[in-house]
């Protein structure tokens, strides 16, 4: 799956990696973890289901995080969440279930307050 990059409505330049469902309406969108990114075991594992299935498939780099611009040191949850939304409302279709991991389950909780979103399935979240 190739990277590629988009910038948010806040000016931030995002990497993202995304597919289109092709047998379910489904698309699962990946929120990683504090420092963490959409290179680790668990974002490659939830994308290998989600094509099998024919599930749509999202992931993104918050600002300050793997390949997106920005330093770390200046995000904040908001920051993230505002990362969540752009990724979601520019790159998904139909309706999406959040995967969020360790700090990704406190922005899947923000997230979710702001879209439509049918499901959360959080990992270790650090609520």
């Amino acid at each position: 799956m190739t990277t590629t990059y988009f910038t948010s409505p806040e000016g931030r330049r995002l990497a993202y990696r995304a597919s289109a469902p092709t047998h379910s309406p489904l698309t699962y969108v990946w929120l990683s973890g504090f420092k963490s990114d959409m290179s680790g075991t668990k974002v490659t594992e939830l994308k290998a289901w989600a094509t099998e299935a024919g599930h749509g498939f999202l992931a993104f780099d918050y600002s300050g995080h793997g390949l997106s611009d920005g330093a770390f040191e200046d995000g904040t949850i908001s920051a993230w969440r505002e990362d969540a939304l752009a990724a979601i409302d520019t790159h998904s279709t139909g309706p999406i279930v959040l995967v969020g991991s360790s700090m990704g389950g406190w922005v899947c909780a923000r997230t979710s307050a702001e879209t439509p979103v049918l499901g959360c399935f959080l990992l270790a979240p650090a609520l």
